[in-house]
């Protein structure tokens, strides 16, 4: 080419310096700098104090250890959703709180002082285990930070504050009041490995083996079917609970079949006979005869391991779908196996310690670590011919969910919350709470339907006491003075003064002296956690807020606790509207674990891709369910990530010369703006129904397509017309109010890329933030323009197909050479201009449509478009619209 045809300083080309790599993590920083510098959060909420508010009340995490990934799903879900609510106006102040209480901090202060809790007073380790707790919320809060969340840690809430512990404690009086809470004796799950009571909250369930076995217990009296020579057969799962066995439970409801083998009759439920034969190998039984449950109450039996005679009673419990339809009931270690007791005054036996261990009651079993206890058990029901099967049972066993320890159904004397009473008025303030799918309002109302009862006293010392005192008779005493007392003590001190001083030293004057003690157990955490809404009050606003969103597991923790605390106290629930997430899992969909190496840490990839990707990931997620993240997944995300980055790159740079101003928009670009204004709309709607997924899929989609083909058909106009061209200015007009809309989209998801755009972004009176725009609107909808083109994107779709055959006969080498005849009759495809659409050479109105290559044809050296003779100036070798564009800049 000669020196004289180099056209390309006659381009108009795109021009930004917003970069192309992303350099997220040194950008994120840089920008957080900027947005504490300038306050941008305090900025915010005084634009929108005198505006309606919106609250989100931040379920407080445990504050134990590095975040997980789970945390950061939270976080950011919660971010996202703060950050749009202010873009809307509404005053959004968002206050990050802790669980500082209870066992798995006073575990991990132990574990890490290297000391056992005998080795410090009371107090000491109370001190120890806040100082602990206190060293883990300044650790967390520098790791959330790094997820890029808009609020201001310095103000935050942590349930070990007095001012938390003081609106608790008052909550605990108020349900005093109103005859909600009592101590009694009853079955619990109780956690060895812990020493205390457990919630069900606190309950995990995972797989476990137990012996299996089928017991004879001989018979101690006779009537008209059996004698004091026969058996009947008991199936159990805990061996170590026969030590207390007081009595036998069947079903009136059910058949029994008496069957004879090797001489001795036994009893089994008739339904169970195949099943019993099968376990315990029988062969040559016979069957003597069959009787009703009825015909075996009132007989008594030798309980084999404590030597009692002991009833046979009747069980609402009873089932003939396992074991032999004979339950062994043992007062003290089942809820059934309680109400039976009390129902029939049966003997109760504790014969083990918080610690797991038998004691004296346990006999020449005293010491054994009770499921040590089994196998010694079984030997001893065997050396006597009474184990009839022995089977070990793979099954789902309650555990520990902080120890990973199995548990047990214990009686202890424990305090409780009686829920009967409040039922109607919890199901009530139920009814007025939205949730976005019908299952999450069943899943909290089922709940609570199936919960009469919440023991919410723990055998610790880290945490928030019962502050009740004992007569010397060891009655509870119940008095107002008395916890007003109390209370105005701890709003002093905090609640360490429980513990600093004596019962006498703790009691108003006139009740000194009098020989009271004091409980020395704490609180249930859930009862710590699920008070929040009292004392925490975001902006001087105080409960019931607007959204309390948290994992898919605080159905029955915090959600539940939350809402029995609220009604209790306010009659009201804390939570306009409830929101959950599932768990996050492998790229597999396994659980995460250390010890299954599959354990992804967020800050690894804040670390390596920055916060943006891992918001990416959070957003483009069905949350609602358990998802998903690996190394491919976040691949994925980036490659979104990169599509819209590039796609924003290039629509800045073609918006380099443009002022933005109202115009009047024809032809394609006007289908682009009634497209973008649905857009917008469509967007705004997922927002308000928290669906981020369909946020991304919906951006990510629409950049797709418009970049695959509006762009493409643009940029010959944006590079080569003149600069003022009008076709040239509504095609920055479209990208202009594209980015703006991206922009106040993506603020709240990529607030990092957001505030990096809009640093590019000319416009009129812009703002010190991105996050200052105000946020989307809802538009008219419309598809008027969709429909008048849905012909020519049909036609579109054809020549396109047309033109690739014949690029891959190799007839024509590019579209852009290509002579396309088309048949229609329709008067708006005959209006368009076509060469343009269709980025092709020539259109011509025909027979048929067809396409060949543009005969006789000369290539533009400044377009690259090919062109007729008549078309072109063969001296300079450029097109006719080229030729005038030149000359128009040479003058």
């Amino acid at each position: 080419m000669e020196e004289n045809k180099d056209y390309k300083n006659t381009l108009l080309m795109p021009q930004t310096d917003f970069s192309m790599k992303a350099n997220l993590v040194e950008k994120q920083k840089q920008y957080q700098e900027k947005w504490e510098k300038q306050n941008l959060y305090e900025k915010l909420l005084k634009r929108n104090s005198n505006n309606k508010p919106f609250i989100l009340h931040d379920g407080p995490p445990y504050a134990n250890g590095d975040i997980h990934v789970g945390h950061a799903l939270n976080k950011i879900l919660k971010d996202i959703i703060v950050r749009f609510r202010t873009m809307q106006g509404y005053f959004s102040p968002y206050v990050p709180g802790w669980d500082t209480h209870g066992l798995p901090i006073e575990h991990k202060m132990l574990l890490e002082a290297k000391k056992l809790a005998k080795d410090f007073s009371i107090i000491e380790l109370r001190k120890e285990a806040e100082k602990y707790a206190l060293s883990q919320v300044k650790r967390q809060t520098e790791q959330f930070k790094q997820l890029s969340l808009l609020c201001n840690f310095k103000e935050k809430y942590i349930t070990l504050d007095k001012n938390m512990e003081t609106y608790q404690l008052k909550l605990f009086q108020k349900m005093v009041k109103e005859g909600l809470i009592y101590r009694d004796l009853k079955p619990v799950y109780w956690s060895p490995s812990s020493q205390s009571a457990l919630a069900e909250a606190e309950v995990e369930y995972s797989e476990h083996v137990s012996p299996a076995i089928i017991v004879a217990f001989k018979l101690a009296s006779s009537n008209k079917y059996l004698s004091d020579k026969d058996y009947v057969l008991i199936w159990t799962t805990t061996p170590w609970t026969l030590i207390a066995n007081a009595a036998v439970a069947i079903s009136p409801k059910f058949k029994y079949t008496i069957i004879k083998y090797e001489n001795k009759k036994y009893v089994c439920c008739s339904s169970l006979i195949s099943k019993l034969v099968e376990d315990a190998k029988l062969e040559n039984y016979e069957i003597i005869n069959e009787i009703n449950g009825k015909d075996l109450l009132n007989l008594t039996y030798f309980s084999p391991i404590n030597k009692n005679i002991c009833p046979i009673v009747e069980g609402h419990h009873v089932t003939d779908d396992n074991g032999t339809g004979m339950v062994h009931i043992a007062p003290l270690f089942g809820e059934d196996d309680f109400i039976i007791g009390n129902k029939y005054n049966l003997n109760k036996i504790m014969h083990i310690n918080d610690d797991g261990t038998i004691n004296d009651k346990g006999l020449e079993y005293k010491g054994l670590f009770y499921d040590d206890a089994n196998p010694k058990i079984g030997q001893y029901l065997q050396s006597i011919n009474q184990l009839i099967s022995f089977k070990r049972l793979k099954h789902q066993y309650p555990h520990d969910w902080r120890t990973h320890l199995p548990i047990m159904y214990r009686a202890t004397p424990q305090w409780f919350v009686s829920l009967k009473p409040i039922k109607d008025k919890l199901k009530n303030a139920l009814l007025n709470v939205k949730t976005y799918n019908d299952w999450s309002k069943k899943r909290l109302a089922l709940m609570l339907d199936n919960r009469d009862t919440w023991c919410i006293s723990r055998q610790r010392k880290w945490g928030v006491p019962i502050i009740v005192f004992y007569d010397k008779d060891k009655k509870p005493i119940f008095n107002d003075e008395i916890f007003d007392h109390v209370i105005s003590l701890v709003e002093k001190f905090g609640t360490n003064i429980w513990y600093e001083k004596t019962a006498d030293e703790l009691l108003p004057n006139k009740y000194k002296n009098k020989g009271y003690v004091k409980e020395l157990d704490i609180m249930d955490v859930w009862f710590d956690s699920g008070s929040t809404s009292l004392s925490v009050k975001p902006g001087n606003i105080e409960a019931p807020f607007d959204l309390y969103l948290e994992g898919s597991d605080q159905y029955r923790g915090w959600f539940n606790s939350s809402l029995i605390n609220s009604v209790a106290w306010r009659n009201k629930s804390p939570f306009k509207s409830l929101l959950s997430h599932g768990f996050v899992l492998d790229g597999k969909g396994n659980k995460m674990s250390k010890s299954k190496g599959n354990v992804i840490a967020p800050l690894d990839i804040v670390n390596k891709y920055g916060s943006d990707i891992l918001r990416l990931w959070v957003a483009n997620s069905e949350y609602t369910s358990d998802v998903s993240i690996d190394d491919k997944i976040i691949l994925q995300n980036i490659e979104i990530y990169r599509k819209i980055r590039n796609t924003i790159k290039f629509m800045l740079g073609a918006l380099n010369d443009y002022e933005h101003q109202e115009i009047k928009l024809t032809s394609i670009h006007s289908l682009m703006n009634e497209r973008i204004n649905n857009l917008e709309s469509n967007l705004l709607d997922f927002y308000e129904e928290y669906k981020f997924l369909n946020i991304i899929k919906e951006i990510n989609n629409f950049i797709i397509d418009f970049s695959g083909y509006y762009i493409s058909i643009t940029k010959d106009i944006l590079y080569l017309n003149k600069a003022n061209d009008f076709e040239r200015k509504q095609i920055q007009y479209i990208f202009y109010k594209l980015i703006l809309v991206l922009l106040k989209a993506l603020a709240p998801i990529l607030p990092t890329t957001s505030e990096e755009i809009y640093e590019h972004f000319t416009c009129k009176n812009k703002l010190s933030s991105v996050h200052m725009l105000s946020f989307l609107e809802k538009n008219q909808k419309s598809n008027q323009e969709e429909l008048k083109w849905k012909e020519f994107f049909i036609l579109k779709d054809e020549i396109y197909r047309l033109i690739e055959e014949k690029i891959k006969l190799q007839e024509i080498k590019r579209q852009n050479e290509a002579l396309v005849y088309i048949k229609t009759n329709s008067n708006f495809i005959k209006s368009l201009d076509l060469v343009k659409l269709l980025m092709v050479a020539k259109v011509e109105f025909a027979n048929e449509t067809k396409v060949i290559k543009l005969p006789n044809s000369y290539k533009c050296l400044r377009c690259w478009n090919h062109f007729e003779p008549d078309e072109f100036d063969q001296e300079l070798e450029i097109c006719k619209r080229c030729k005038e564009v030149i000359n128009d800049k040479l003058k």
